[in-house]
């Protein structure tokens, strides 16, 4: 039978459950040629990503990637700023759908960076002067941003389910204790 601590444990679980993904599926293709290789994911939402490959030889920065990867099928719409270095405003791939997730004051694009698809860090420098290396990934994450101005989500990650949904989520395991006979 379901206890009540039961269906906690269930919906604790469903809702762990959605965040902490990495990025896994096919390379939509591959821009650039060399021995070195980057993959670069374009996170529209944790369902909705597209991972990319570039390859290089020598030495290449994120944005280096992204020029690139914008010969081909995803369009990358950025500022230059100089010496200041380029600020990435959208980006479009077929398929790609960007969401307002109703939290924090802007919403945009963050970038993090990984050695290992697992661990990833925001990206402090920017795009111009992020030195690339063989094997490393880029993140370019859809996110509403908090009133500090840091990203809500994270690379893999689904946003934080708003107060509403968790409600949801509480409600439907009472509905299921209620149901018992």
């Amino acid at each position: 039978t379901w206890t009540a601590s039961h269906q906690l444990i269930l919906v604790l679980l469903v809702c762990a459950a959605a965040h902490g993904e990495i990025y896994t599926g096919d390379i939509e293709y591959t821009a650039g040629a060399g021995a070195n290789e980057a993959t670069i994911a374009i996170d529209f939402d944790f369902d909705n990503s597209f991972l990319f490959s570039f390859r290089w030889d020598g030495t290449a920065t994120g944005w280096d990637a992204l020029a690139a990867l914008n010969a081909g099928a995803l369009d990358v719409f950025a500022t230059d700023f100089g010496e200041w270095g380029m600020f990435v405003d959208d980006f479009d791939y077929p398929g790609g759908t960007e969401y307002d997730y109703g939290q924090g004051v802007y919403a945009g694009w963050a970038y993090f960076n990984s050695t290992d698809n697992e661990t990833w860090s925001l990206d402090p420098a920017g795009v111009s002067f992020r030195d690339l290396s063989n094997g490393d990934w880029d993140s370019w994450v859809w996110t509403n941003y908090d009133d500090s101005w840091l990203p809500i989500r994270t690379p893999g990650a689904a946003p934080i389910p708003e107060p509403a949904t968790m409600l949801l989520f509480v409600a439907g395991g009472l509905l299921i204790r209620k149901r018992k006979v």
